[in-house]
């Protein structure tokens, strides 16, 4: 049976799979529904099946708006569940259906059982965000998945069909439909090393459409003398601007402006929205995107004559008013827009071709770094560290501050050792607690106030009985090449290490009885 090299781009509003042909090109598979995107939308119908894509979103409608699920993705990580008919779904669980369609779906159409896959996630996510989207695979029915930030599959993409063009620097915008980031990258052929990163969790294709929904509500309710207050509580209403916002925002891409119609209570109101007054009232949001472009060239002290390129990917990139902000501020810029759609899900299908060669037995060592000699079709990949992390530490006035050990946007893997001391004499125990922040490494960065971060981990230490306040306490942070954090803590003979556990992950108990729950998932929406 053939093996096939899949990648995902598990989306806020639509997903995609790709995988490698007979040709080693980047193909994009098409759903059941003969559709090359699938909405990530999740209907619970009344018969106990699970419907997921195109299907759940046309029939939205006609369900309770409890009983549909979307934007999934901005929960992942997050303490949070839907009630469904007496069983509790978190968002790991919610997030499998949607890989489980898509694996379905392909699996159908190539008759075979895909068990290993690349998914990607934003940047900006951090370890208990990407474990959840590892569980969500292994959920789905993958044995084997590896997680590739989106910027980094795109930046693949994009090197992939450019190549020949020499090293590059390029800046990957990445505009989806629920998350932002935007990611340096360092192109050099089949090497890509990521330089810097920042992002929103919440900021995305969403946001746009909801300023279309508000501007259409002003416009019914001057027209009909329905006060907002009642459109606003309206469900069936709240339902049908969900989709025909969308719809609107995507018109405005093309034309000046659009026409449509509402009905509120039985009056069908026509009203016409403009581009202009959509970008109008939509500024805050496009200034927040090049807010976060200006923070992460000014991480790495870069201008934007440092970047050949300006990439433009996920669907909200096509907005018009994407490239003239771009231009406003950095006219000297190469803007392109780059397959918004695909370009993710393709450079993870290549991601994961280069993860199925292996080197030859007797492939040629490095002597210098004892590493194996590139090998064609293997992809050098380095991420940056999108947190930054450190303990809780008192300084000699007496304040508690987090002391910074690593620091988001440098180049993983990282190993960093700083020395600390006992508060008293003989102290017995030391509690270690573990932070992360948004700090970047310059002299500011290297401490941040406590209410500027959040706590991810701690464990206590026992102490020699013979400590004074002059003995030191070393502690080293290593982040692996996925950012996975590992702490070590010595002093004297005493040596501790930690992993920082993910408080939400699953049991394997818990992640068997969600598996058998993917049976509700249908196979033939």
């Amino acid at each position: 049976m053939t093996e096939y090299c899949i990648g995902i781009d598990l989306g806020t509003t639509y997903s995609c799979l790709a995988y490698i042909d007979e040709d080693g090109d980047p193909v994009v598979e098409k759903n059941f529904e003969q559709e090359e995107t699938t909405p990530s939308v999740i209907l619970f119908n009344e018969n106990g099946e699970i419907i997921v894509g195109s299907p759940a979103k046309d029939m939205a409608m006609m369900y309770p708006p409890e009983r549909i699920v979307t934007a999934i993705k901005r929960q992942m990580g997050q303490d949070y569940e839907v009630d469904m008919d007496g069983e509790k779904y978190n968002p790991i669980m919610l997030s499998a259906v949607i890989l489980r369609k898509m694996i379905n779906d392909f699996n159908e159409n190539h008759g075979c059982d895909v068990k290993k896959a690349v998914i990607t996630c934003p940047a900006y996510f951090g370890q208990n965000e990407r474990d959840a989207t590892k569980t969500a695979g292994t959920i789905a029915g993958l044995e084997d998945v590896t997680v590739i930030n989106e910027p980094t599959a795109a930046a693949i993409s994009f090197g992939f069909g450019n190549a020949g063009d020499g090293k590059k620097r390029v800046l990957v915008y990445d505009l989806g439909g629920g998350t932002f980031d935007v990611t340096i990258l360092e192109i050099d052929g089949s090497s890509f090393t990521a330089v810097a990163t920042d992002g929103e969790r919440f900021l995305g294709g969403k946001d746009w459409d909801a300023v279309i929904s508000k501007i259409v509500k002003e416009k019914v309710s001057e027209e009909s003398g329905i006060d907002m207050d009642t459109l606003d509580a309206d469900e069936e209403i709240k339902q049908t601007l969900v989709n025909d916002s969308e719809t609107i925002k995507k018109r405005l891409s093309t034309a000046e402006s659009t026409k449509g119609t509402l009905t509120v209570e039985g009056q069908k109101v026509v009203f016409t929205v403009t581009r202009e007054e959509f970008e109008a009232a939509s500024a805050g949001l496009i200034q927040t995107t090049i807010d976060i472009m200006d923070r992460v060239l000014a991480s790495k002290d870069f201008a934007m004559s440092d970047i050949d390129e300006v990439v433009l990917v996920g669907g909200s990139s096509r907005m018009p008013q994407v490239k003239s902000a771009i231009a406003a501020k950095y006219p000297d810029a190469e803007v392109k827009v780059f397959d918004p759609d695909q370009s993710v899900a393709k450079g993870a299908a290549l991601f994961s071709k280069s993860n199925s060669i292996m080197p030859a037995a007797d492939a040629p060592v490095d002597p210098e770094t004892g590493e194996v000699a590139p090998v064609e079709g293997v992809l050098s990949v380095h991420n940056v560290l999108s947190k930054t992390f450190g303990i809780k530490a008192m300084y000699e006035d007496g304040t508690e501050m987090i002391s910074n050990i690593i620091f988001r946007n440098e180049v993983l893997p990282i190993e960093s050792v700083k020395t600390y001391y006992p508060v008293d004499d003989g102290q017995s125990t030391i509690k270690v607690e573990i932070y992360e922040d948004a700090a970047v490494n310059d002299a500011d960065g290297k401490k941040t106030a406590i209410i500027d971060g959040a706590p991810v981990g701690e464990f206590m230490m026992e102490l020699p009985a013979d400590v004074t306040k002059n003995t030191p306490i070393v502690v080293k942070f290593t982040a692996t090449d996925e950012g996975i954090l590992i702490a070590s803590v010595d002093c004297m003979e005493q040596h501790t290490d930690y992993q920082i556990e993910n408080d939400m992950k699953m049991s394997a108990e818990a992640i068997e009885r969600s598996q058998g729950l993917m049976e509700k998932v249908s196979n033939a929406n």
